[in-house]
C-alpha cells in the first residue's frame, strides 16, 4: 500500500477567531477518499492514543496517531469491498471483552431503497491490526441502515448497538417518504457467547414512530443531572426534534422540537442533531433544518416545569446543506462550542446570496443561556464536510477537529493551538 503523506495546507482566506476562541492549523491526511461518508476516534491498536477511522464509499480504513502534530498518518485498510454498498455509518465497541474496539458498519446504503434490507455487520482484528479484518453479519431487517451508535439503553453497564434507518419500508418518493411504515429503531444486544453467530443476537425496537429519521444522540443521566438509569435518546426526522426515554420497561417518543415545517411536502423538520453543555441544566440541542438544509437551529429547554416544547432559535442561515454537527469544549471554559459542517457550496441560480463557502464553522455562545451565538469560519472551501468529529489527539488537553469531505474527498485535521 503508499500510504500518503500528511501535508500542511493553508487555507484560502485566514479565518477570522472571536478574541476569546483558540487558533487552529490544518493538516491534511488523505485526498484519495471516494466518499468519507463517516469519521470516528478510537484507539485502534491499543497504543493509548486516539486514531482516526473512516468510513469510505467501499472501503473501512483507519489512520495511525503518529503521536505528534504535524507528522504522517499512515492509512490503513480494515475491510475493502467485503460489504454490500454503500458503506455509511460506523461505531466503535468492545464485543470480545479484550479491551480493544470492535467495529460495526451499516452499508448496502441505497437511500430511496425503502424495500430491500440493508446491512449491518461487525468487524474483527486478526492477530496483526494492520491486517484485514474479518466480518460477522449482524440481524437486519431494515432498508436505508444509515445512523449506528454504541450505548448502555437498559443501565446494566454494558453497551448496546442502536441502528436507526433514513426512511421506513415502503415509504416512496410519490408521498414524499411518509406513506410506508415508520422507521424502526433498533437495539442490539451483545450475546454472552458466540457473537459470530448472527442468531444469537436478540434485537428490540426502541421506537416505531417517525419518518424520515437522519440522525440521533444519546444523552446520559449523568449528563443531565437526573438519576435514572437510561439514557434519553435525541432523534432529527421530518417530524421534528424528539426524545426516546424508557419508564418501567417502556420506551416512548415524545415531541421536543418542531423543526422547519415551512415546506410540507418536500424537505421538513430537521437531519443532523448533537446534545451540548451551554445554558441551564438540560444544556442545549443543535440541529441543521430542514432536512439536509440551510439553518443552524439551536434549542433550549423550557424554564417552566412540565412544558414539553423547547425553545427554538435560527442561529445562521448562511450556508447550503448543513451534514455535520457536533459540541466540544474547545477553549477550556467547562462550555461547549458548537462545531458545524457544510457540505455545499453557495448555488446563485437557487437564490442564494451569501457568499461563505462549505467547510467548518465554530459557533461560541453570547449570554450563557444558549440563545445568542458569535460565528467564526474555520475552513472557507477546503472541505465539503460529510461528517466530523472532535477529539483531544495529541494528548496536550486541546480538543481537536477532525472533517471528511464528500466532493472534495479529503480528510482534514484542525489542531486546536490555544488562544
Amino acid at each position: 500500500m503508499r500510504y500518503l503523506l500528511s501535508v500542511l495546507v493553508a487555507l484560502a482566506a485566514p479565518p477570522l477567531f472571536a478574541a476569546d476562541l483558540p487558533k487552529f492549523k490544518t493538516q491534511e491526511i488523505d485526498t484519495g477518499l471516494k466518499i468519507g461518508y463517516a469519521v470516528i476516534t478510537a484507539d485502534i491498536d491499543g497504543d493509548k492514543k486516539l486514531d482516526i477511522v473512516v468510513v469510505d464509499q467501499h472501503k473501512i480504513v483507519w489512520y495511525r496517531n503518529p503521536g505528534q502534530t504535524d507528522a504522517p498518518w499512515k492509512k490503513h485498510v480494515i475491510l475493502d469491498g467485503k460489504t454490500r454498498p454503500d458503506n455509511v455509518c460506523i461505531a466503535p465497541i468492545d464485543i470480545d471483552g479484550d479491551g480493544l474496539p470492535e467495529l460495526v458498519v451499516g452499508a448496502a446504503w441505497k437511500p430511496f431503497d425503502t424495500a430491500t434490507a440493508a446491512q449491518l455487520v461487525w468487524l474483527k482484528r486478526g492477530k496483526n491490526v494492520t491486517d484485514e479484518w474479518t466480518m460477522h453479519e449482524l440481524p437486519c431487517d431494515e432498508p436505508t441502515v444509515h445512523r449506528v451508535r454504541v450505548f448502555d439503553i437498559d443501565g446494566d453497564g454494558k453497551p448496546e448497538i442502536v441502528h436507526v434507518p433514513l426512511m421506513g419500508r415502503g415509504s416512496s418518493a410519490k408521498g414524499n417518504w411518509t406513506d410506508g411504515k415508520p422507521v424502526r429503531i433498533v437495539a442490539l444486544k451483545i450475546p454472552a457467547k458466540d457473537p459470530e453467530k448472527k442468531e444469537n443476537w436478540k434485537t428490540e425496537v426502541l421506537s416505531e414512530e417517525l419518518n424520515v429519521a437522519h440522525n440521533f444522540w444519546p444523552e446520559h443521566p449523568q449528563a443531565a443531572g437526573r438519576e435514572h438509569p437510561t439514557p434519553n435518546i435525541y432523534v432529527t426526522s421530518y417530524d421534528g426534534v424528539h426524545v426516546l426515554s424508557e419508564e418501567k420497561g417502556k420506551w416512548t417518543t415524545n415531541k421536543i422540537g418542531v423543526g422547519n415545517q415551512a415546506n410540507p411536502k418536500s424537505n421538513r423538520g430537521a437531519s443532523e442533531i448533537k446534545v451540548g453543555r451551554v445554558g441551564g441544566r438540560l444544556g442545549t440541542i443543535a440541529t441543521i433544518e430542514p432536512w439536509h438544509g440551510n439553518q443552524v437551529v439551536v434549542y433550549t429547554a423550557p424554564e417552566k416545569a412540565g412544558e414539553k416544547l423547547w425553545e427554538r432559535h435560527v442561529i445562521d442561515e448562511q450556508l447550503r446543506w448543513g451534514h455535520a454537527v457536533w459540541f466540544a469544549d474547545l477553549d477550556g471554559d467547562k462550555v461547549d462550542e458548537l462545531i458545524i459542517g457544510v457540505r455545499d457550496d453557495p448555488n446563485p441560480k437557487a437564490g442564494d446570496t451569501f457568499k461563505e463557502r462549505r467547510g467548518v464553522r465554530v459557533y461560541k455562545c453570547t449570554d450563557g443561556k444558549g440563545a445568542r451565538w458569535e460565528r467564526t469560519i474555520l475552513d472557507d472551501g477546503g472541505v465539503a464536510v460529510e461528517d466530523l468529529t472532535a477529539a483531544d489527539l495529541d494528548g496536550d488537553g486541546k480538543v481537536d477537529i477532525i472533517a471528511v469531505g464528500r466532493q472534495t474527498g479529503n480528510a482534514r485535521i484542525y489542531w486546536n493551538q490555544g488562544k
